[in-house]
């Protein structure tokens, strides 16, 4: 068995959430509807918010807890599949929602097997709040991108 201190897999999701924010701004620069190019940006700033709370988090998280070892048992090709993934420039908003709750769905998946497999109470309570968190964001970006069917 491999493990694997808490500190790295937030880094690897904080590195999910930038490759996520990558893949938006390529397909918004590539995408030919202006609402999906703007619900686009409105995803590649929602990843980049991630990061970057995620980021606050990871500075101010008690060593007790990053310094928790964890089962490496996740899958660490979620950015490179980012980079890799391809889309005709005809992609509807309805498109777009899909891939995000799909992509989102994986990391809140991840997330939560982290927390179950965690070794402590304060891993497995902290891995649930950030689990928490990353639904409700997801919850955020299905209304957010109904409101992209009245534009």
């Amino acid at each position: 068995m491999r493990l694997k201190l808490m500190k790295d897999f937030l880094f690897y999701i904080e590195d999910c959430h930038q490759a996520l924010a990558d893949l938006y701004q390529r397909l918004s620069l590539e995408a030919t509807d202006e609402k999906v190019k703007l619900l686009l940006e409105y995803m590649k700033s929602k990843e980049q918010l991630s990061h970057c709370h995620l980021h606050q988090y990871i500075e101010k998280a008690p060593l007790s807890l990053l310094d928790t070892w964890l089962d490496d048992f996740f899958d660490q090709s979620f950015p490179e599949r980012c980079k890799h993934l391809k889309f005709k420039p005809e992609l509807a908003v309805e498109d777009v929602v899909h891939l995000a709750i799909q992509l989102d769905m994986q990391l809140i998946e991840a997330m939560q097997s982290a927390a179950k497999n965690s070794p402590t109470l304060e891993a497995e309570s902290a891995l649930e709040n950030l689990t928490t968190k990353e639904e409700e964001t997801l919850y955020q970006v299905v209304m957010a991108s109904h409101e992209f069917d009245y534009l």
